[in-house]
């Protein structure tokens, strides 16, 4: 009698029994997965929901916040409209007069501009660096007798190494007293010409070097030693006197020269800062500082000297000073600024003027207008008037706004609490949308004015008709011409209606806030009780999941003691037949 054992011990598929086993467990988690996702889903739906509810209550404010006042008062404000925008524009706030106002401009306001008295660098000479005067590296032609010259312009080359280079070729360079470059043929019988369209340096084109009758080349500039790479204080800057450390004022606001500063850096420093009033420039074909007002008018660049001497340098003071360098006297040099004008101009025929272009009320004396002067006028531009009216296009806009966040929020309430949606059994929200709806379609018994209704000022549903009933009488419809008419035949009634505390919506901006409330309001309610549902679902999960881990192992332990158990009794026969 044989007896036989297929497999390990028992010859079962025993690992199929246990995923067989623990699978019928695990649909009680694939149920909680799944109602875990139809929680998450309506939550994700709910806050959908709610910015198209906050998205109604911002554009309901838009015309309710009127009670702030200013900026906010949608029905108050003005609009300023300028016949001939090239030569003025204008705005106006809600204290603004509604008429309008003959404008004429004679001329504009111009900035006062600081130069130095004279040039503030040195002549250039053979040891300036050619990148200081702003020379580029390249390629220059030199024709000597119709013969092709090239002369290589390296970085870092300085004037005597292009002097070298010319000399080299029969050309002799010099540069006089005035910093005038001149090139001249070393030999008289030979004509020499300079400049090629296949040259890749700036030197012609920079120093405006041209050719004249003797036959000789002069720039029609003269050439300095300083740059704005120059640092100030180095004795090798290339000004005419050494600069030294210390501070001194432009405008309301004071520098610092130290021993690294450069001139870019402070010239940057003074066009970044405010307080200065001014904005600084600095001319390598002249070696001259300039400073040009920020603002506008008939007024002198305030520039003092103080522990520096950089101010005198640049030929903007004079100052003197005691042996340690203490100033005894100062003054401002009032010659080198060309003073700004002032403008120019007049309303309704009274000349007026401004030291800026930007005319504010306390100046031209029209309240609530500030008119900004862009040209003079000229007989062809006509007569030229300014009319402050009702800024009815803004106001418009607005309402065309609150028009489309409302059918939003309605579809949206719609689509959600419909058979089957996410939010199907949610009454708050059915309920929220009838309010609104009646709002819309209701009248404010309050207002005592023409208008009582939204549909009277061009806010209305579609008319039900029977014979249609696929007519869509939810949905805002706005009609941007009967508003406007509306609007200019009684406004105060269209303001009560849309703004006033009372008025239609005002009682929607009340129940869509308490529906918004961060306490008691649906939303914040139903968000806490969807969060509680999907912590409790999780958890639910969490634990059913460890206790099928451990029914798992549970099962895999007693498989395989049977196992075992069944291989020893195989070993036990095996031994008892033999």
């Amino acid at each position: 009698m044989t007896i036989s054992f297929s497999g390990l011990g028992s010859g079962l598929d025993t690992s199929s029994w246990v995923e067989a086993l623990v699978s019928v467990k695990q649909q009680k988690v694939t149920e909680l997965q799944s109602s875990l996702l139809q929680v998450q889903t309506k939550k994700s739906t709910l806050s959908e929901t709610r910015t198209s509810v906050t998205s109604l209550r911002s554009a309901i404010e838009k015309l309710t916040d009127k009670k702030f006042g200013g900026t906010y008062d949608l029905f108050g404000r003005n609009t300023a409209i300028s016949s001939n925008e090239e030569v003025f524009t204008a705005t106006a706030s809600n204290a603004a007069i509604r008429q309008s106002y003959n404008i004429s401009v004679e001329k504009l306001a111009t900035m006062t501009k600081a130069t130095s008295r004279g040039s503030a660098s040195s002549i250039a000479d053979s040891a300036t660096l050619l990148s200081n005067i702003g020379i580029t590296s390249g390629k220059l032609t030199v024709y000597v007798d119709g013969v092709k010259q090239n002369i290589d312009i390296e970085e870092g080359d300085s004037v005597g190494a292009l002097m070298t280079d010319l000399s080299a070729i029969g050309v002799t360079t010099t540069i006089n007293e005035n910093g005038i470059l001149k090139l001249e043929s070393q030999d008289p019988n030979k004509d020499i010409y300079i400049g090629s369209t296949t040259d890749t340096t700036n030197l012609m084109s920079l120093t405006g070097l041209s050719r004249q009758e003797d036959g000789t080349y002069q720039s029609s500039i003269a050439l300095y030693k300083a740059s704005k790479a120059s640092v100030l204080t180095d004795a090798n800057s290339g000004f005419n006197t050494q600069i030294t450390e210390g501070t001194f004022t432009i405008g309301n606001a004071v520098f610092n020269i130290t021993s690294s500063t450069t001139l870019d850096s402070l010239i940057n420093s003074i066009n970044n800062n405010e307080e200065a009033q001014a904005i600084a420039h600095w001319d390598d074909t002249t070696g001259k500082l300039s400073l040009t007002s920020t603002k506008e008018g008939c007024t002198y660049i305030n520039i003092e000297a103080g522990t520096s001497n950089f101010t005198d340098v640049m030929g903007l003071t004079e100052t003197t000073r005691d042996g340690e360098g203490n100033i005894l006297t100062s003054v401002m040099y009032l010659d080198t600024q060309e003073l700004g004008q002032n403008a120019v101009f007049s309303i309704n025929g009274t000349q007026m003027t401004s030291t800026s272009n930007t005319i504010s009320s306390d100046i031209s004396k029209i309240a609530g207008v500030t008119i900004t002067l862009k040209r003079a006028s000229t007989e062809d531009d006509g007569d030229l008037t300014l009319s402050v009216s009702k800024d009815s296009d803004t106001l418009k806009d607005a309402v065309k706004n609150f028009v489309s966040a409302y059918n939003d929020a309605i579809k949206q309430i719609e689509d959600v609490t419909a058979k089957g949606a996410d939010l199907q059994r949610e009454t708050s929200l059915k309920s929220l949308k009838n309010t609104l709806r009646n709002y819309a379609n209701g009248g404010s018994s309050s207002n005592s004015g023409t208008y009582r209704m939204l549909s009277q000022i061009g806010i209305s549903t579609a008319a039900a008709d029977g014979s249609n009933l696929s007519i869509d009488t939810d949905t805002l419809q706005f009609d941007e011409d009967a508003f406007l008419q509306a609007l200019e035949e009684d406004p105060a009634s269209v303001e009560a209606l849309l703004g006033n505390d009372t008025g239609i919506l005002a009682q929607m901006e009340n129940a869509v806030e308490m529906s918004l409330n961060a306490v008691s309001g649906f939303f914040d309610v139903k968000t806490t009780s969807l969060d509680k549902e999907i912590t409790k679902t999780e958890e639910k999960i969490k634990k059913q999941q460890e206790q099928i881990s451990t029914y798992k192992a549970q099962l895999e332990k007693k498989f395989s003691a049977m196992e075992t158990a069944i291989s020893k009794m195989q070993q036990n026969f095996s031994s008892f037949l033999s």
